[in-house]
């Protein structure tokens, strides 16, 4: 560990401390990930178009256990290369990488659901296999071009670059998916209370009440996804408003105290949303754990439920049947 400024670097507690943090970080979104694209290569059911931007996002999820996470261990948390080296530069493009194509697969994901949502009759209209492969294609490309324009920023980094940054990374992705979510809560808000208030309901059609439900399911999950985003990305938010502050002021002490003693632990909070995505998406999926108990029944937290077709409720298995039907391209999954 470099021990030239001391008070510029993490203290040996802290290293470990982070290195801890980052290696469960990357176990969990590794497996999660691994997991959830498995599922979707091994289960037709659930290669749906809205899904595929789920794996878009598995994808960019999986990348940051897999590579984002141990390259900060052994950098951020040991070597801390000093500002303005080969090093320095490669962890700034990853981490512009990294945060945009997250955040730009969460835009996919929150703006699908918004169109089927607020345009259902329209949505295969709208959504076709091409154009989401577009989308996803342009989701890449965009990361990618957006993290190589820094190498030509190198030692010319300003508050101008910084907010530019901060806004196409941050802001206007959240500004989209708050939009999106706000404008399905009250959609599908308005359609599950119609749906249950009725008198007939009882009577109504079994495929209308479904919807409803999963509807209504699947906003809170937007919620959730909504929600992690915003606590795990806001720190990073944060502190480079911080940082463009002390570009204006040419405190470079500052800057490298933010560097290297705060911005690991703002890199530890924003890369945990890799590891929690996948738990999201499986705990409030139906199709998700059936397809997760079908395809490890052997292991002990997968059993499927075998039990025979004459002791299931007729009532029980129409609305299995349904749902298997209705649930396919919902934003849960």
């Amino acid at each position: 560990m470099n021990e030239s400024r001391p008070n510029e670097h993490l203290s040996s507690e802290a290293s470990i401390a982070l290195s801890l943090w980052f290696a469960l970080s990357s176990f969990a979104a590794v497996t999660g990930n691994a997991i959830v694209l498995w599922l979707l290569y091994k289960n037709e059911t659930l290669q749906t178009i809205s899904n595929r931007y789920l794996a878009s996002l598995s994808v960019a999820d999986l990348s940051v256990g897999l590579v984002v996470d141990p390259l900060w261990i052994v950098t951020r948390c040991w070597i801390q290369p000093p500002l303005y080296t080969m090093l320095s530069d490669v962890l700034h493009v990853l981490w512009v990488h990294t945060a945009t194509a997250t955040t730009f697969n969460i835009c996919c994901v929150s703006i699908n659901r918004f169109i089927a949502i607020r345009f259902p009759l329209r949505y295969q209209e709208i959504v076709t296999k091409r154009r989401c492969y577009t989308v996803i294609i342009l989701v890449w490309l965009s990361s990618l071009s957006l993290s190589a324009s820094t190498l030509f920023m190198i030692g010319k980094l300003n508050v101008v670059s910084y907010l530019s940054y901060t806004c196409i990374i941050y802001v206007a992705p959240l500004l989209v998916v708050s939009f999106c979510y706000i404008s399905i809560f009250k959609a599908a808000s308005e359609q599950y209370k119609r749906t249950i208030t009725r008198e007939n309901f009882r009577n109504c059609d079994g495929n209308i009440r479904v919807l409803a439900v999963q509807n209504f399911i699947a906003i809170k999950t937007i919620g959730f996804v909504l929600g992690v985003c915003i606590i795990t990305w806001m720190p990073s938010l944060g502190l480079l408003s911080v940082v463009c502050y002390y570009v204006l002021t040419k405190d470079k002490s500052k800057i490298h105290e933010l560097f290297y003693v705060v911005w690991p632990w703002v890199d530890a909070i924003a890369f945990t949303l890799s590891a929690i995505n996948p738990l999201i998406y499986y705990f409030r999926n139906d199709d998700f754990r059936r397809a997760f108990r079908r395809t490890f029944h052997r292991w002990p937290f997968g059993h499927v439920d075998n039990s025979p077709a004459i002791g299931l409720n007729s009532e029980k298995k129409k609305k299995r049947m349904v749902r298997n039907d209705e649930t396919t391209g919902n934003l849960a999954s």
